[in-house]
């Protein structure tokens, strides 16, 4: 009797212990709510042209029969051809820059080849599609810049330009000559450039969408629904590499959120239109200036992009289009909720 309750005892504990890792792995396999299913969402595979490959590997004495082949594919480049010989003497001072050169073989040994990155973008453009099946997916190109790292992703007339210079990685040692703050190096490396092309898609779409922000909270939004749009495009991306944290700026917005929001609202910040108090929540920077040194940046940037979320979590019939054309921060703000710890 008492082995029989032993076994009785046992197999319970086995059946719970069961149900308990399943329902872990149902949770930890779980996507986020944003996440669409794009399983019936097709487009073709992105291939990227590679403009600097063929420039660069080219005899800059014979440019313009080299260039003669790839004039249809790079005329968003190249115009309708290099008869000009102005353009000429421009593509032959282009490619025989020494530091260009340099940034080129830079590139080309980070990226002996794009595969990833094309199905990296692939996989982002799909989920674009899924959210405006209207769309046309862009042809990508990549190219050297000479570090134009204000503009490192251009979108323009269906087409999409990468400036690989600009991820060369964050110890790159052009970037500490050409005196660019570490704050924004430590983020031009590879892993950041879908987040980019996303980004400029996003902010392409608010600036036909969206009136210019005026107050505090209306840039917290605006801001909030740019890295929204990331999370729909780039779902599985780490949030600190969209919205630029390190570890440590992640681990500080978390613990001091809630202090974070109370300031803003003391200090009756939310609706104010002062510029240079706007800037120091949402500018890129170090820190936030207000805080500690050791504060995280943008904190205006993290609160909207959370309240963003709560918003179209508690809405989940809100489609993504009609997030960006909602223009009443109030009304996400008042239906989201906020409530930070």
């Amino acid at each position: 009797m008492i082995k029989q309750k032993i076994r009785s005892i046992c197999l319970a504990t086995l059946i719970i212990l069961a149900g308990l890792l399943f329902t872990g792995c149902s949770a930890w396999d779980r996507k986020p709510f944003y996440e669409a299913d794009i399983s019936g969402t097709r487009i073709d595979s992105i291939q990227i042209s590679r403009y600097e490959s063929v420039l660069f590997e080219m005899n800059p004495f014979a440019l313009h029969s080299g260039i003669e082949p790839y004039i249809d594919e790079f005329s968003f480049f190249l115009g309708e051809g290099i008869d000009d010989p102005e353009h000429v003497e421009q593509l032959y001072n282009y490619v025989t820059d020494p530091l260009l050169n340099e940034l080129y073989y830079d590139a080309r040994e980070k990226w002996p080849d794009l595969k990833n990155l094309e199905e990296s973008l692939t996989r982002a453009f799909r989920f674009h599609k899924y959210h405006f099946p209207e769309s046309e997916t862009p042809r990508v190109y990549t190219y050297i810049s000479g570090i134009d790292h204000q503009m490192p992703v251009i979108h323009s007339e269906g087409h999409l330009i990468i400036a690989l210079d600009t991820y060369l990685g964050s110890d790159n040692p052009h970037y500490e000559k050409l005196g660019i703050p570490r704050y924004k190096t430590r983020w031009m490396r590879p892993e950041r450039i879908p987040a980019d092309v996303m980004q400029v898609m996003a902010e392409e779409k608010l600036a036909l969408i969206d009136s210019r922000p005026e107050t505090l909270l209306e840039h917290m939004i605006h801001e909030g629904k740019r890295l929204f749009f990331l999370d729909c495009m780039l779902p599985g991306t780490p949030d600190s590499l969209k919205i630029k944290y390190t570890a440590a700026n992640q681990q500080w917005m978390e613990n001091n959120q809630g202090r974070a929001w109370t300031y803003k609202l003391d200090n009756e910040l939310l609706f104010s239109s002062d510029f240079a108090a706007i800037q120091k929540f949402i500018r890129e920077a170090p820190f936030t200036a207000p805080f500690s040194e050791h504060s995280a940046p943008r904190t205006g940037v993290w609160l909207g992009w959370q309240i963003v979320r709560e918003y179209m979590r508690r809405n989940q019939e809100v489609r993504l289009q009609e997030l960006l054309h909602e223009t009443d921060a109030r009304k996400i703000l008042n239906e989201a909720r906020f409530r930070p710890d």
